[in-house]
């Protein structure tokens, strides 16, 4: 009986480490999306910096957004093609590459790239601001780190996300007008006027907004993870491989939510 009581006491301290774990990480996420949150009016006092973190986070990223998206949207459209040309159904795949890419896969695949890239880089910069001690000073000289390095990133993120989603979506679009123009021998004003056809307002709008949320969360992950960097070189490069990892997953499992409940609401 001892022993077996002894076996249950330390299964239950293995479990219980892991789970106190993740509820002091929990608290201390979500104690900056508080602070976050209160520093929003100062952050906006200060319009340059949101700008700057604008240029260096948003518009450096949109060459990245668009190759990838063009890529995708040339793939569906080839691959589709190839399969429906079999039961005389080609001229169906711009309305499912036009549904695809602005459904899911552009906002899905620029949240991806803007995750990696400049999620990627914002741990990267102030896990060295961490490690070197500078996000220290600012608090000694009576500054507050969430309202000078935080907010400035989260905004624009969520500024700056619908807009790299909308040149993900003509990229991807413009990759599949090509590949079906070329390969499937689609006329391109049937094919645009097949993807206006399919393209709904409301889907529209609902894929931008929800990659504001997405952006705005890619930057609070990153900045956590980065903030909360180890000391030494090696600590710099395990933040921010867990920044992507962390941002990525974030991505793909509240898209699945999102779509998750539009099909409930039939939208």
């Amino acid at each position: 009986m001892k022993s077996a009581a002894h076996g249950i006491r330390i299964l239950l301290l293995k479990l219980g480490a892991p789970l106190a774990r993740g509820g002091q990480i929990t608290y201390e996420f979500m104690s900056l999306v508080g602070d976050f949150m209160k520093s929003i009016p100062a952050a906006l006092m200060a319009p340059g910096v949101i700008v700057e973190r604008f240029f260096s986070l948003v518009v450096s990223a949109w060459f990245l957004v668009a190759i990838t998206s063009f890529a995708v949207g040339a793939a569906l459209s080839l691959q589709f093609g190839q399969g429906m040309s079999r039961f005389g159904g080609k001229l169906y795949v711009p309305n499912i590459v036009a549904f695809a890419i602005v459904r899911a896969l552009g906002p899905v695949f620029a949240c991806l790239m803007v995750a990696a890239r400049s999620g990627g880089g914002v741990a990267a910069e102030l896990g060295s601001m961490k490690v070197t001690q500078q996000i220290d000073a600012l608090k000694a000289l009576g500054a507050n780190p969430t309202e000078k390095l935080v907010a400035p990133i989260v905004i624009a993120l969520f500024i700056g996300m619908p807009v790299l989603t909308f040149i993900a979506d003509v990229a991807g679009i413009t990759g599949g007008l090509l590949a079906a123009t070329g390969s499937l021998g689609i006329a391109p004003t049937l094919y645009i006027q097949k993807t206006v056809e399919s393209i709904e307002t409301v889907e529209l709008v609902i894929s931008l907004a929800k990659t504001s949320v997405f952006g705005g969360t890619i930057g609070l992950i990153s900045c956590f993870i980065g903030m909360r960097t180890t000391t030494g070189t090696s600590g710099i490069g395990v933040a921010t491989t867990a920044a992507i990892v962390a941002a990525n997953i974030f991505v793909l499992i509240a898209d699945l939510l999102v779509t998750k409940v539009l099909w409930i609401l039939q939208w």
